[in-house]
């Protein structure tokens, strides 16, 4: 695994190599600048793997160069790691906004960084795999016709805002204190019927409408705090930094109008419709780490449940100010 290492601390860069060896990892890159990994990065001829960044960094910090490491085509899912002495909630959610998968708090233990870097390793070779069966798996999302794993795979849609990778969700949760659980909720949002919408349609078409549905649920969740990751096929769970007031029912209608507003269509003109359900909303409080996974899993199983369930009506339209009654301001 080809990976690169970015801190400002010459003595943090000679530490982090000898752990990284120490695990069997040598193909290393050291950098004591955002903008010398820049460079890195645009001269590689072969793409790193793995990114492993500091946040507090003169001139661009870590969390802008994971920014920016986002936004280039090759690297839009690279594992990125913050190893970094930050463990304020403030940085911790600037990090997973800008699109980190990990976040380790120095003074960071040996085993610990072993632990998730093999976990990296372990997705990055699966990617591999994948790509090596299917080299042009580009060109044929634009033709095929969607399958069952397509439906199944969880898709990043990081360059929207508030959006992360499942993993990287779990990862952020576990990194929160029993005192900065308190408020926040976490609720499932599903479109029934997927498979059927989209039965004939190409991987290209599939994804696209996916892509269209996340950002209105991006927007119907502005401008509270929140982080939202897609679980594959139409279902998505959401995390309420503060969603004390939150009601799911008015949140559903106020995401059917923003979905109205974006007048959804297949390739071929016809008119799509995508009915999404939001389910019960769950409180993270005083959770465990084994208990803020299950939390995921139940949002997501309530929405699930909801969208299999007999619909009575639709829902009716919202008035006046949506905000004020969805998060109570």
């Amino acid at each position: 695994m080809k990976i690169l290492v970015v801190d400002d601390d010459p003595i943090i860069l000679e530490l982090l190599t000898e752990v990284l060896r120490i695990a069997g990892y040598n193909n290393l890159t050291m950098c004591e600048s955002a903008y010398e990994a820049l460079d890195a990065i645009a001269s590689a001829t072969v793409p790193f793997d793995c990114f492993l960044f500091d946040i507090q960094m003169p001139g661009m910090d870590g969390v802008e160069l994971t920014s920016a490491v986002r936004k280039m085509p090759s690297h839009t899912t690279s594992p990125i790691l913050m190893i970094t002495a930050m463990s304020d909630r403030h940085y911790i959610d600037n990090a997973f906004t800008a699109g980190a998968t990990d976040y380790i708090t120095k003074p960071f233990e040996i085993a610990e960084v072993h632990a998730r870097l093999k976990g990296v390793a372990e997705r990055v070779e699966q990617r591999r795999q994948l790509e090596d069966r299917n080299p042009v798996a580009v060109m044929r999302a634009a033709a095929a016709t969607l399958t069952q794993a397509d439906l199944e795979a969880r898709l990043a849609f990081v360059d929207l805002d508030g959006f992360i990778e499942y993993l990287a969700l779990e990862n952020y949760l576990l990194l929160m204190s029993r005192v900065s659980l308190i408020g926040m909720r976490t609720f499932g949002i599903a479109v029934p019927d997927l498979e059927r919408v989209f039965g004939a349609s190409s991987v290209f078409e599939y994804h696209a409408a996916l892509a269209d549905f996340a950002e209105a649920i991006s927007d119907a969740l502005k401008p509270g705090g929140f982080f939202v990751a897609h679980a594959g096929g139409g279902k998505f769970v959401c995390v309420l930094t503060d969603g004390a007031t939150f009601d799911a029912a008015n949140f559903e209608v106020h995401l059917h109008e923003t979905v109205a507003a974006m007048d959804f269509h297949f390739c071929d003109g016809r008119p799509m419709t995508l009915t999404p359900v939001v389910g019960e909303a769950v409180s993270l409080q005083m959770k465990s780490a084994r208990g803020l996974a299950g939390a995921l899993v139940l949002a997501l199983s309530s929405a699930e449940a909801a969208a299999k369930a007999p619909r009575a009506r639709k829902p009716e339209p919202a008035s006046g100010n949506a905000f004020k009654f969805l998060f109570g301001f």
